[in-house]
C-alpha cells in the first residue's frame, strides 16, 4: 500500500469521527484536513492552491444554482404558493385512518420540493397533529409518512441531497434530477401501499374516531381554513403569478434546455420585483435569504477545495486501487448496488455528510474502474439514502421531529426503521428492472 492510500484512509477515518461527533464546523473541517494531509505527502502551497482551484471551478455552476434556487423557493414560500397546496389537500381528508396516512405523505412530499427537511417538518407537525392525536394514531406514524415524504421528493436540484453528491461525484445535476423523476414517482406508490397496511395495523391497535368527533374536527378545521383563504384572496392575482412561475420555472427544469443555474438567476430575477416592487424592501429579503444561504454555501465551497486536493495529490487514485484489489473483478462493478442496498443503516449511522462526502467518492472511484459512471453510483445511492435520512441521529432535522412529537430516538428507529428499509431496497430493485440502473 502506497504512503499516499495511507494517509488518505486515515484522513477519511479521522474525516468521518469528526463529522460524526460534529466536533467543529464542516467547513473547517473540509479544508485543514485535506491541507494537511497533502503536506505530508510533500505537496506544495502552490500546488494546493492549484488543486483548490480546479476543485472549485468544478462546482462553481452547482453552487450558482443552489444558492438562486434557496432564494427562489424562499420567495415562493412567503408567497403563499405551498401554504395553499397543503390547504387544498387537507380538504380531502375523511374519517379513515388510511386517509390520514396517504394525506401526511402528500403534504410532505409537496412541502419537501423544496428540498429543506426543516420546513417540511414544520409544516407537516403543526398541520396533522391534531388529527393525529384526535384519532388515536400512534404519533410515530406520523414521523414515518413525513420521512416517506422527504424521501420522494427531497431529492431536488437544490436539496441538499443532490448537492452533496454532485459536489462529490461532479454528476450534472438537472440531467441526474431527470432521470430520478420517474424513481420518485415509485417512491410515493411504495409509500402509498405502505399506508395501507400502516393503517390496517393502527386500526387494530385502536386508532379511529367518532364520526361526531370528527365532524367537529373537520369545521374548526374549514373555518382555519377560510381564514387563511381570505387573507390570500387580497393578494389572489399575484398568488396565480406566482404559482405560473413555479411551473414554468419546473418545466424547464425538467426539459433542460436552460443550464440550470442560469435558469433560476431568471426565476428569481422575475419573483423578487413581482413579490417585492419596492427596492428597500427586495434589498432586506436577499439579506434574509442570505442568512440561510450562506452557511449551506460556505461548506459546499468548502467540499470543492477538499476533492479538488484529493484528486489532485492522487490520494482518491489510491485509495481505490487498494479497495478495487480487495474483490474478484467479477464482483467489482457491482460493489456500488451492494452499497446502495445498505444505503438506510449506513446514512442512520454516519449521516448525511459522512455518507456522501466520505463514502461516495470512494465508491465512485471504484465503480469508474469498472466502467460503471459516476452518474449511475449517484442515482443508486441517491434514491436508496434519501428515505431514511429522518432515520438518522446524525441528522438534525430529525431531532426537530422528535421534539415536535414527543417520542425518542430509539422508538422511532423501532419502529420505522423495516418500514423505511424495505422501501428503500425495493426502490432500487425498481430502478434495476426498469433498466434505469444497469446490470
Amino acid at each position: 500500500m502506497s504512503i499516499l492510500a495511507i494517509i488518505g484512509f486515515g484522513l477519511m477515518i479521522v474525516l468521518v469521527l469528526l463529522l460524526l461527533k460534529n466536533a467543529y464546523t464542516p467547513n473547517v473541517i473540509f479544508v485543514m484536513l485535506p491541507t494537511i494531509a497533502a503536506l505530508l505527502c510533500g505537496t506544495t502551497f502552490i500546488q494546493l492552491g492549484q488543486f483548490v482551484t480546479d476543485g472549485l471551478k468544478a462546482i462553481l455552476s452547482t453552487a450558482t444554482l443552489m444558492i438562486f434556487a434557496i432564494m427562489f423557493f424562499s420567495i415562493m414560500k412567503e408567497a403563499g404558493v405551498f401554504k395553499v397546496i397543503v390547504n387544498f389537500i387537507l380538504g380531502f381528508l375523511n374519517n379513515s385512518v388510511r386517509s390520514v396516512l396517504i394525506i401526511t405523505i402528500m403534504i410532505a412530499a409537496i412541502c419537501s420540493f423544496d428540498g429543506n427537511a426543516y420546513a417540511t417538518i414544520l409544516v407537516t407537525v403543526p398541520a396533522m397533529l391534531p388529527i393525529y392525536d384526535l384519532m388515536k394514531i400512534d404519533r410515530r406514524a406520523l414521523f414515518l409518512c413525513i420521512a416517506i415524504g422527504v424521501g420522494a421528493t427531497g431529492v431536488t436540484p437544490w436539496g441538499g441531497s443532490l448537492l452533496r453528491a454532485v459536489a462529490v461525484t461532479h454528476a450534472d445535476p438537472i440531467v441526474l434530477y431527470r432521470s430520478l423523476i420517474p424513481i420518485q414517482g415509485v417512491i410515493v406508490v411504495l409509500g402509498l401501499i405502505t399506508a395501507h397496511f400502516l393503517a390496517k395495523r393502527e386500526v387494530k391497535k385502536g386508532a379511529g374516531a367518532t364520526d361526531e368527533e370528527f365532524d367537529s374536527f373537520k369545521e374548526n378545521g374549514e373555518e382555519k381554513h377560510a381564514e387563511v383563504q381570505n387573507k390570500i384572496i387580497k393578494r389572489k392575482g399575484l398568488l396565480v403569478y406566482n404559482f405560473l412561475l413555479v411551473i414554468i420555472t419546473i418545466a424547464l427544469l425538467i426539459i433542460g434546455k436552460i443550464p440550470g443555474h442560469y435558469l433560476f438567476m431568471l426565476a428569481v430575477a422575475i419573483a423578487l420585483p413581482l413579490n417585492y416592487p419596492d427596492a428597500k424592501e427586495a434589498q432586506k429579503k436577499i439579506k434574509e435569504y442570505s442568512v440561510t444561504a450562506m452557511p449551506v454555501m460556505v461548506t459546499f465551497l468548502s467540499i470543492g477545495a477538499f476533492l479538488g486536493i484529493m484528486q489532485g495529490t492522487k490520494m482518491f487514485n489510491e485509495m481505490v486501487q487498494v479497495i478495487v484489489s480487495l474483490f474478484p473483478v467479477s464482483f467489482g462493478p457491482h460493489i456500488y448496488l451492494v452499497v446502495a442496498a445498505f444505503s438506510v443503516p449506513l446514512v442512520i449511522a454516519m449521516g448525511s455528510d459522512a455518507f456522501y462526502f466520505a463514502l461516495l467518492p470512494l465508491i465512485a472511484g471504484i465503480g469508474d474502474q469498472f466502467g460503471v459512471t459516476a452518474h449511475e453510483v449517484t442515482y443508486a445511492l441517491l434514491i436508496t439514502e434519501q428515505i431514511g435520512l429522518l432515520l438518522s441521529p446524525a441528522i438534525p432535522a430529525t431531532y426537530l421531529g422528535l421534539g415536535m412529537l414527543n417520542i425518542d430516538i430509539g422508538d422511532h428507529l423501532r419502529y420505522s426503521f423495516l418500514w423505511v428499509w424495505g422501501i428503500s431496497v425495493t426502490v432500487l430493485v425498481a430502478a434495476v428492472v426498469a433498466g434505469f440502473i444497469p446490470l
